[in-house]
């Protein structure tokens, strides 16, 4: 058997009756034509992508675990010095942060309050 890949000959596997390895990294079943072999294999560079792109969503959802909290000691921050609360909440529309001021009185309670507005994309939402 040759080698879809390269043209080279194929060596059938020790240890699984059928299936056939060559020195470039490519393998198939003795079952298998070429073209069945090229559909498995895009169909796992397929798969891939999309694992790589969940995997690079989730990095910059953990990154953004990290921008909330450095928002929220802002905030923390800035809430000591003003006679202000300011409320956080995620954006529906980029997944950013959307921020918006709440008056208080002088027991912390809110007496009046704007809309949510995202810092990322300017989304405005309450």
């Amino acid at each position: 058997m040759t080698c879809h890949t390269c043209g080279a000959p194929m060596y059938e596997d020790s240890g699984v009756a059928g299936k056939w390895w060559c020195r470039c990294g490519s393998w198939r079943l003795q079952s298998e034509t070429a073209e069945d072999v090229t559909a498995r294999e895009a169909e796992t560079a397929r798969v891939m992508a999309l694992l790589d792109a969940a995997i690079g969503e989730s990095a910059e959802r953990a990154g953004g675990k990290v921008q909330r909290d450095t928002d929220r000691q802002t905030t923390d921050e800035m809430e000591s010095t003003m006679g202000q609360t300011i409320q956080t909440c995620g954006c529906p529309q980029c997944g950013g942060t959307m921020y918006r001021t709440v008056e208080v009185d002088e027991n912390h309670q809110p007496i009046g309050m704007g809309p949510y507005v995202c810092s990322n994309c300017g989304h405005m939402a309450g």
